[in-house]
Order: C-alpha cells, then sequence, then structure tokens
C-alpha cells in the first residue's frame, strides 16, 4: 500500500487462536520498519539493475535535448551555406531549447537561510539522489537542478514524513528538526525516533 496512505494504520495479521476463533494479531512495529527497510533496499537493488531507475531516465532526456540542440545548430549551419537564392523559409530551424529543459527543468533550490536548530533541513550537498524522500514525499521533498534534495515546506507533509525519511536516508542527512504540529498524533513516539538525527 502507498505508504502517505497508510501513515497511521496499524499492521496486523489475522490467526486463529486455541478456540478456534479469528483474531487479528498487532506486527511490532520494529518489525515492520525492518521491513520497510528490506523493501527499500530491495527497489534500491532494482533501481541499480536499470528497473526503474530515475537517473536512466534523466539522463536519457538530457541527452535528447543535446542531441536537438546539436541537430539545430547543423541545420543553422547548413541554411548559412545554403545559395543566397534559397528562401529563408526553404529550411526548416527547430525551436530553440529552453534554458529550462537545457538544465533538466528542475527547480533551483532556495538559498539557504540562517539554520535554526528547531526546523527540518537536507545536507543537499551530499544528497546521493536515491529517490527515498520522495518515495514518502514528493512534494516535500523535492530535487535541485543537480538532482539533489532539500525541503520545500515542512507543512506539505508531516513529521511522521520527515522522521521516516530521516530513518530510511541511506547517508543520514536529513535533520526532522522540531514537529510543526504538537497535535500530530503519535508525536512523542516520532520525536524520540528523531533524536538521532539532530
Amino acid at each position: 500500500r502507498d505508504p502517505k496512505s497508510v501513515a497511521d494504520a496499524i499492521p496486523y495479521v489475522l490467526a486463529v487462536d486455541a478456540d478456534d476463533k479469528l483474531q487479528r494479531v498487532i506486527v511490532d512495529a520494529r518489525l515492520m520498519q525492518s521491513v520497510e527497510r528490506c523493501r527499500t533496499f530491495w527497489h534500491r537493488l532494482q533501481e541499480q539493475g536499470g528497473i526503474h531507475n530515475s537517473h536512466a531516465d534523466i539522463l536519457l532526456a538530457r541527452e535528447k535535448v543535446k542531441w536537438e540542440a546539436a541537430k539545430a545548430k547543423e541545420l543553422e549551419e547548413l541554411k548559412e551555406a545554403a545559395p543566397s537564392g534559397t528562401p529563408v523559409s526553404a529550411v526548416a530551424v527547430p525551436a530553440a531549447v529552453p534554458p529550462a529543459a537545457a538544465s533538466g527543468g528542475a527547480p533551483a533550490e532556495p538559498a539557504a537561510p540562517e539554520r535554526n536548530p528547531d526546523e527540518a533541513w537536507i545536507e543537499t550537498s551530499r544528497c546521493p539522489s536515491c529517490n527515498e524522500c520522495q518515495a514518502i514525499n514528493d512534494k516535500m521533498f523535492v530535487y535541485n537542478e543537480n538532482k539533489q534534495a532539500y525541503i520545500t515546506d515542512v507543512k506539505l507533509g508531516t513529521y511522521r514524513q520527515l522522521v521516516e525519511a530521516a530513518e530510511t536516508c541511506q547517508v543520514a542527512i536529513i535533520h526532522p528538526g522540531k514537529p510543526w504540529n504538537a497535535n500530530e498524533p503519535g508525536i512523542e513516539e516520532l520525536m524520540a525516533r528523531a533524536e538521532p538525527f539532530p
């Protein structure tokens, strides 16, 4: 299931007790975290093998932009080398490549303000572009032009998602800070889980 829709759900399995009655057995939270980590590692292994590889898709898009720019330059040279009697409209020249497309179309990372220790932040320059935080919330976690993550607005997600992203980050560069919503369910447990990521 989509992790965004089950943040507050309680996982369970069905089991039959000694009286032949069907019961719901709650799964331990630590076991669920282990399962999520295993799933994350499996997805990472798939990506390294070329399955659902966002890096390959981005590289392909960039190479396409380069090819189109080279083709446009070649046509421009043909246009200049054409006989003077050839009408300009006879040589088709594709539209110029927009600057956003040439750089991958990614939004620029905002300038880093004076750091508040209670605010959530990411060590963007160390981001390995693993997509794990974006898999949790792609509105709160976005990429800059170098495909390195930063936080746009913590109010686009929950504190639980910040903590889960910090726990799944393979290089431990996500710092959840303090929760912006003190009424979020399970906030004390989440703050305890966030302590290893100051």
